[in-house]
This record gives structure tokens, sequence and C-alpha cells, in this order.
């Protein structure tokens, strides 16, 4: 069963990883690049949430059992990434954790689901405080999800012990950068 939800994990993350390199892939088309002149970037970035308020990218899934196996696996990834997320993060660390939510819910896979999880983002929009509010929120998110679809809701007061990932915890500091050991 481990070597079943490791090879979603495995799916899921390759998954991802292809869809943001074809995204962002750079082009020859002097068109697509004009996107990334200075005076484009800087309106990007500095226009804050509204970078995301587009509709989602990815289709609705028909197959119900993939549709299962891939939230399954998706809830475990992104409830084992808050229980990794740094106690007390940095601004930059928060912002990426905020980015990796708004944009996951327009690439995620099931087009229906990612219709619904961002409706819910502008709603509850990501924490990203701490580990305990970044895992609480999703908790939450994951409970009304629950919902929505008329599964059982979660005790959410211990759910960083519920998601181990067995990771290295040792860290090795370096400058102005941390990066774990291997």
């Amino acid at each position: 069963m481990r070597r079943v939800y490791l090879i979603s994990l495995i799916a899921l993350l390759y998954l991802i990883l292809t869809s943001l390199y074809f995204v962002f892939k750079p082009t020859r088309s002097s068109e697509f690049s004009s996107l990334f002149s200075n005076s484009k970037l800087s309106e990007i970035t500095t226009n804050g949430s509204e970078q995301y308020d587009k509709e989602v990218i990815m289709g609705f899934l028909g197959n119900k059992t993939e549709k299962a196996e891939l939230g399954r696996a998706t809830w475990r990834f992104l409830h084992t990434m808050m229980g990794r997320f740094p106690e007390s993060p940095s601004p930059q660390e928060r912002q990426s954790l905020h980015d990796f939510m708004m944009l996951f819910s327009r690439l995620y896979p099931c087009g229906e689901c990612a219709v619904h999880f961002n409706k819910l983002l502008k709603t509850y929009p990501p924490q990203t405080s701490s580990r305990l509010a970044a895992s609480q929120w999703l908790c939450a998110m994951h409970n009304k999800v629950n919902e929505r679809v008329h599964k059982p809701i979660y005790d959410c007061s211990d759910i960083l012990s519920k998601y181990p990932c067995g990771c290295d915890d040792r860290l090795e500091d370096t400058s102005s950068s941390t990066t774990v050991n291997k």
C-alpha cells in the first residue's frame, strides 16, 4: 500500500513539474518573449493576487476511480508539505507557499476539483505564518472538501502527526540559506 502512495506521489510531482515546465518554457516567438519584458514583468509582480484570478487550466476527469486516487495522493502530498513547512518561515518562504497554492489550484489535473478549490482559496486564502497555521489551514480546506463530497470530517488537532514524511531533519546552515543534508 505504501508503494502505491509513493508511486502516486511521484506521479503527481512529475505531472506538476512537467506542467510547470510547459507553462514557463521559453519559445522563439517574439510575441511570447515580449510578455517577459521588464515592463510586463513588473506589472505581473505588482498586481498581487490578481494574477491568480484566472480560470483553471485543466479539463474535468471522467474516471471516478482515477479522480479518487488523485485526490488521496494530492491530500497526502499537501499535508506532508505543510508538515515540513518551516515553523517560522521567512517572508520569501511564506510568499512561495502562497504562490504554490494559488498556481496549484489552477493547474490541478482535475478541472472540476480545481474550480471548487479555487473558490475555497478566494474565500479562505492560504495561511502561511507558521507550520501550524499552514497545516491547520489545509486541514480546514480538506474538511470543506469532505463536507462537499459527504465524507467524514477530520480532527485537525493532531494533523501534523497524521502525515509524517520520514524526512531527515538535520539542517546545515550555509551563510544566508539553509540546505538539507542527504
